[in-house]
């Protein structure tokens, strides 16, 4: 009798310790939904609009905003499907190629290249991209302008005679062997043989083209330092490079889970649609690149401007 009364001692307790357990879980997960995670851009562009993201949720949510020290593409998004992060931002193109490793000819005829990666990007990696900013910020290939204007260099076409003389340098990433719109990729298709190859920081680029270290490097179209730095931007004249529309990137499951924290989140995110152009970006980042100011202080600038903060 005892010993069948110490068993069931026993497995009340136990039942009691599950009991606290299930109930701590459900504590932290619930805490874990009041604070949101977004990844710091690894270069400006990234940065003002992950500063614009973390403005817009807390002056309009009740969650908690917390950075999360910058990663490449790849670990990125890895980072988003595995919950590590929440949000961070994307290209089309960069999902298109980096991520999901087809070319622009997979994408169907007559089909919107941002719309077949949404399904594709669900499909395959449970993440999906939010309505677009508005402004597209595509590879670009660049040499200094006076060696452009001299040569009277237009295109990478016009570029190619001259590469054999050339030094070019470009980040770590654009030298990527799994993804289809890089380095040997770029050659390839435009027939270009370089004196060398380097391969740099990303923030060491342009001034490596200032003093004379490389010849030519990749650009984006939205770049505050090709004005700068005196870049021209070469024409893409055999359409190499896909589109490359900017948008928040998320799990496609991210607005379910915070839906009792922070059933606005989708809509305050999507305030951004359509409501920052090429000029505009460009002009954002020239002033934190160039002039040095603070990505923070620029995103709440053009926020309050564009009347989405105060």
């Amino acid at each position: 009798m005892k010993k069948n009364m110490k068993k069931s001692i026993c497995m009340i307790l136990i039942v009691a310790m599950l009991a606290v357990s299930v109930t701590a879980c459900n504590n932290a997960t619930k805490e874990s939904k009041d604070e949101i995670v977004l990844l710091s851009g690894y270069f400006t562009e990234i940065e003002i609009l992950m500063q614009m993201a973390g403005i817009l949720i807390e002056e309009n949510t009740d969650l908690k905003v917390k950075f999360h020290d910058s990663m490449n593409t790849v670990p990125a998004s890895q980072a988003n499907e595995s919950g590590e992060i929440d949000l961070f931002v994307s290209y089309d193109g960069t999902m298109l190629t980096t991520l999901l490793g087809y070319d622009v000819s997979d994408v169907p005829e007559g089909e919107d290249l941002l719309e077949w990666v949404r399904a594709k990007s669900i499909e395959k990696l449970g993440l999906t991209l939010m309505e677009p900013f508005g402004f597209e910020n595509t590879y670009a290939l660049a040499v200094r302008e006076d060696f452009a204007n001299e040569n009277n260099i237009q295109s990478i076409s016009d570029l190619a005679q001259y590469t054999t003389d050339l030094v070019f340098g470009a980040e770590h990433e654009f030298f990527d062997e799994e993804a289809s719109m890089r380095f040997k990729p770029l050659n390839k298709q435009y027939g270009l043989e370089w004196k060398d190859s380097k391969s740099i920081d990303i923030g060491l680029k342009y001034a490596a083209m200032d003093s004379g270290n490389i010849d030519a490097t990749i650009a984006y179209s939205t770049d505050g330092l090709v004005k700068k730095s005196n870049l021209k931007v070469l024409e893409d004249d055999k359409s190499f490079f896909p589109q490359y529309f900017a948008a928040y990137q998320v799990r496609d499951s991210l607005f379910e889970e915070f839906a009792d924290s922070a059933p606005n989140l989708e809509e305050e995110l999507n305030k951004l649609a359509g409501k920052i152009d090429n000029v505009s970006m460009t002009e954002l980042n020239y002033l934190v690149d160039v002039e040095g100011q603070d990505a923070y202080d620029v995103a709440k600038a053009y926020l309050v401007k564009i009347g989405l903060s105060k």
